[in-house]
Parts: C-alpha cells; structure tokens; sequence
C-alpha cells in the first residue's frame, strides 16, 4: 500500500460516519495525475488543523471515495505559534514567501502596506490558492489565514493576543535574547526591500516591539522572512 507524498483536501462536511468523499477537482488530481488506485492509501487535510489516514474504496475522475482509518489532530502543525507580517514587495517574491511560510508552520499572515512598498495591494485569491497548494504539498492541516493588506499602526493597534517583533539590519540583538522571555502567538514584523522607514521605527519602539537582528548582511524580504521564522520555530519563541 502506498502512501501520495502529498496531501488532499477534504470538506470536513464530506466526512461521514468515517466514509469521506472528495471533491472534482481532487477526485481528477488523484486519479489522473498520481494515478492512484483502488485500495491505496490516502492522506486528507481539512484545512481546520485535522489529518486523515484513509483507504480509496471507490475512484473515478470525478468522483473518489474512501474509508477513514485514523484521525490525527494538529497533523503537520508546529508547538509554537508564529505569525508573520510582512511588507507588500514584487509579487512573484511576495508569493515565494507565501509558499515557504505554510510550509514552515506560520499561522497567520498579515500584509502590512509601508512607506517603501512597492505595492499597496494583493490578489487574495490567487494567494489563498498558493497557501492551500503548499499546505497540501508539505502535508499540513491548517491552511493559513491571510488577512487584508493593512498599515503598520493598524496591526499595532489591533488587540492581538501576541508579541511583535521586527527583523532589523540595525538591531542590538539577536533572536538567541529572547529565547527565554516568549509569548505565544509571536507575530514577525519584516519590512521592504528598502527597509523601514524611520518613522515606522519610531512607532514599533513606542508600541513595544522587539527588534532582532539576522546578522550584518543586507537580506532580501522573503529571505529574512523565511530565516526569522525557521529560528521562532527552532529556539521556540
């Protein structure tokens, strides 16, 4: 019995008395693309933190049907909480960090719109596609949440249960200082290509945010993003 490297989603209401129905476009996916057969073993995510081991009983092109065998909550999903907000850039480095962001467990992400972005604006659904994709690939359960492109004091001054930090070339510290002194959920604060601004410094610092530094080299946003989150995951922040 082989098991799909990937993952498929299944609409928790199609789950019934363990028998689980998907839907065309999965059915085709499945059937015409991975080729799988009848009595292979499937994984299922319903995009709500529940995996699903199950076995295809019934397959077609538009239609594929099965068992459910076991039931894993938080499948695929971190102990710690981060989000991340970061500053709208170019759109095929902006969907890069999309992609690499679900696969490294973030939970939410919030579009910030400052002053040195490039842009002001994001296709949501072409970006929620992109999040369900890569949450199927790397085989999570909860497909992240993207909220509505907002200004740095907005989120600042909304009442998120969590602690900001903001990635910065110029900060005293590193992530390793706050390795002991974590609130969950974190939320990650990474500016443009041209850095913050010094008035939007000025705001993180009066709004309590924390500044940490990658190092002395120059990153690209996705990088830093994609850097700052691989470390909250490892130091458990």
């Amino acid at each position: 019995m082989r098991i799909p490297e990937k993952a498929f989603y299944v609409n928790p209401n199609n789950i019934q008395n363990k028998i689980f129905s998907l839907c065309e476009k999965e059915s085709y996916h499945a059937s015409k693309v991975l080729r799988l057969k009848l009595g292979d073993a499937i994984i299922l995510v319903d995009g709500k933190s529940q995996g699903y081991f199950g076995v295809i009983e019934n397959i077609k092109p538009k239609f594929l049907t099965g068992t459910i065998k076991k039931t894993i909550k938080n499948f695929g999903e971190n102990q710690n909480i981060v989000h991340i907000s970061p500053a709208l850039f170019k759109r095929n480095r902006f969907e890069i960090l999309l992609e690499k962001a679900t696969e490294l467990g973030v939970k939410e992400i919030h579009p910030i719109i400052m002053e040195r972005s490039v842009k002001t604006s994001i296709n949501i659904d072409r970006c929620n596609k992109i999040l369900i994709s890569a949450a199927k690939q790397c085989r999570r359960s909860f497909f992240p949440i993207l909220h509505k492109p907002k200004y740095l004091q907005t989120l600042l001054n909304s009442n998120e249960d969590c602690k900001y930090y903001a990635c910065h070339l110029d900060a005293d510290l590193n992530l390793f200082s706050y390795k002991d002194t974590q609130t969950y959920p974190s939320n990650v604060i990474i500016g443009p290509e041209g850095g913050f601004s010094k008035a939007e410094i000025d705001i993180m610092r009066n709004s309590g945010v924390s500044f940490f530094n990658l190092g002395n080299r120059r990153l690209r946003a996705e990088t830093a993003a994609i850097s700052s989150i691989t470390l909250f995951n490892e130091l458990g922040i």
